[in-house]
């Protein structure tokens, strides 16, 4: 990235910290329009920034970009202490699709259990996908969390479900290397 695109993504993130909604509207609009050079900075506000206007901007804007980059910033702010940031983030998640599954499953499974959440942030983002032949497991998960608890079922489906994509994956791999034969 060349220093004179740096300064204006810098001085388009300063806007989002800006206390006038409008200047901030302005800035998320042309974050987005700068699409994946602005995730990183966006990411930082996010996770950093004290004014939860900057943070719910950053948000809607990683959303709109769906950079899956952003999915460990976005899985971090599931548990922000605004609600509708939270909330955002969530949306974002979504919005990845199955580019955010592994990550998703892996953050329920180490603290699903403890964090409320990080157990409802899951069920929006898994709620109403389509899962192909992972669907009866997903639809475990997704009942386990429907009342916000994490059940063993709900656990033990979202850790099956994990092993299944790395052995997909890993046939996946397997595959490319005999096809190079």
């Amino acid at each position: 990235m060349t220093m004179e695109k740096r300064a204006v993504i810098d001085g388009l993130l300063a806007m989002l910290q800006h206390r006038d909604g409008l200047v901030r509207q302005k800035g998320r609009r042309l974050l987005v329009e700068e699409g994946g050079a602005a995730v990183p900075g966006l990411c930082r506000i996010l996770l950093n920034s004290p004014s939860k206007d900057a943070r719910w901007g950053a948000a809607k804007a990683l959303g709109e970009i769906l950079d899956p980059g952003a999915a460990p910033a976005l899985l971090d702010a599931l548990e922000d202490r605004n609600s509708d940031v939270a909330w955002l983030a969530a949306v974002a998640l979504k919005g990845l699709g199955r580019e955010a599954w592994k990550p998703v499953l892996q953050r329920l499974v180490e603290r699903g259990v403890d964090s409320v959440a990080v157990r409802d942030g899951v069920h929006h983002i898994f709620a109403g996908q389509k899962f192909d032949r992972y669907e009866e497991l997903f639809a475990t998960v997704i009942r386990s969390l429907e009342f916000g608890e994490l059940d063993e079922a709900g656990s033990m489906a979202a850790a099956e479900i994990l092993k299944r994509m790395l052995n997909d994956l890993w046939q996946e791999c397997r595959d490319m290397g005999e096809g190079e034969g």
